[in-house]
């Protein structure tokens, strides 16, 4: 088995011919599921359909975790880039500048999000939890209040950017994140997209020119948009650095305590933060109607970020060649239905409008329950029965008699 993270958006799964109605599966599933929320519970028997090999699970345990490893690493290299796109942007405020440094805000999110199916897994023990959700609410709170940042139609003096009270450190910035209201975004991805793309999505290269004009308002919000964007910035490039460096398997806090699991533990472990994924992360990006909040709304990035994290769910539980969490925890039906799924979820999603608000909420509706359906089969809650044309016919005839 060699498992590895795919890079390419498409295909998030391979084709596979199958006789079997895949929205049927729903009814099996039934009602909504919730991912266990400890360590202790996660490490609790999920279903199962056959024994588990130990060796392929000490394999694949490992090989995922180094996996992660990669996909975190290449996260903290597009920060990187990210960086210093936007010093590029500032030092000389052009278009073709403002479109690199957005071009790169892509490149970066959809890496964070490829992570997440990883970071997920190391996060997953109570003591680190916490830590965990920190993290992930510094580098990637939405819904965002543009007014919270910067001016805003109406609000000539609104957002920070007018605010001189409040001292342009990261240090301050971090205080301000979600300080009275969770949409008070003031680090992350999609402060960072307020800041690239403009509150009314309009924003132009011109508006991060440097202004001399001494204590005049408007000069004075000028030069403050440009260091509150470069402050974002260089917070998602330190919280993706700093979670790089808690990532390798020697010695570290993170790998410990997932390496200290007997090896089909670790799988079950991997199993329950891909259902806590899909039940918290997955279906929540995937909004009911066109009035919903959704991700990278401005950026109209939301159905690339949940390609990427299915890509990466995909690559887990189906990787090339075989060997992955499908063969270990799954029957065959089962499998063959994960991969039909993973199929035509992606057919419909890659049809749909970006920002996926966009979309007809009859498409949005059928995609939630595929994703349900997903979420059954990789719980292995849902049984899939055998398909007619592979039952082995049985001889029923009686011998003759003497």
């Amino acid at each position: 088995m060699k498992y590895a993270v795919n890079k390419s958006l498409p295909p998030l799964a391979r084709a596979l011919p199958l006789a079997l109605a895949l929205s049927g599966l729903l009814l099996a599933s039934g009602c909504e599921r919730k991912a266990p929320e400890t360590e202790e519970e996660s490490s609790a028997p999920v279903a199962s359909a056959q024994v588990i090999d130990k060796a392929a699970a000490e394999a694949f345990s490992t090989e995922y975790w180094q996996a992660g490893q990669a996909q975190i690493i290449d996260a903290e290299a597009a920060g990187q880039a990210l960086e210093r796109a936007v010093a590029e942007l500032l030092e000389s405020p052009t278009e073709d500048h403002l479109e690199a440094a957005k071009l790169a805000w892509l490149d970066a999110h959809r890496e964070l999000a490829g992570a997440l199916p990883f970071i997920k897994v190391a996060f997953s023990p109570a003591d680190l939890q916490q830590q965990g959700k920190e993290l992930m609410l510094a580098l990637d709170s939405w819904p965002t209040q543009a007014g919270y940042l910067d001016t805003v139609p109406g609000y000539s003096t609104s957002g920070i950017v007018n605010d001189t009270a409040i001292e342009l450190t990261l240090a301050n910035l971090r205080k301000q994140h979600r300080l009275t209201a969770h949409e008070e975004a003031s680090t992350g991805f999609h402060a960072l997209e307020v800041m690239l793309w403009g509150p009314t999505s309009e924003r132009s290269a011109d508006q991060f020119a440097k202004v001399s004009g001494g204590e005049q308002p408007e000069a004075q919000a000028s030069n403050r948009r440009r260091e509150l964007t470069r402050l974002i910035t260089q917070g998602i490039r330190e919280d993706l650095s700093g979670l790089a460096a808690r990532w390798p398997l020697t010695a570290n806090d993170l790998s410990q305590r997932y390496l200290a699991k007997p090896p089909a533990a670790r799988l079950q472990w991997v199993r329950s933060a891909h259902m806590d994924l899909i039940s918290n992360e997955v279906l929540p990006r995937l909004p009911e109607s066109s009035e919903s909040d959704v991700e990278s709304g401005r950026a109209a990035d939301s159905k690339q970020a949940l390609l990427a994290i299915l890509r990466n769910l995909q690559a887990s539980w189906l990787p090339e060649g075989g060997g992955g969490l499908a063969d270990l925890l799954l029957d065959r039906h089962q499998t063959a239905a994960l991969e039909q799924v993973f199929l035509q979820l992606e057919a419909r999603l890659l049809k749909m409008e970006d920002p996926i608000e966009l979309a007809e909420p009859a498409e949005l509706q059928r995609s939630r329950q595929q994703i349900e359906t997903l979420l059954g089969l990789i719980s292995g809650d849902t049984r899939v029965p055998a398909r007619e044309e592979d039952m082995t016919p049985v001889s029923l005839t009686t011998p003759a008699e003497d």
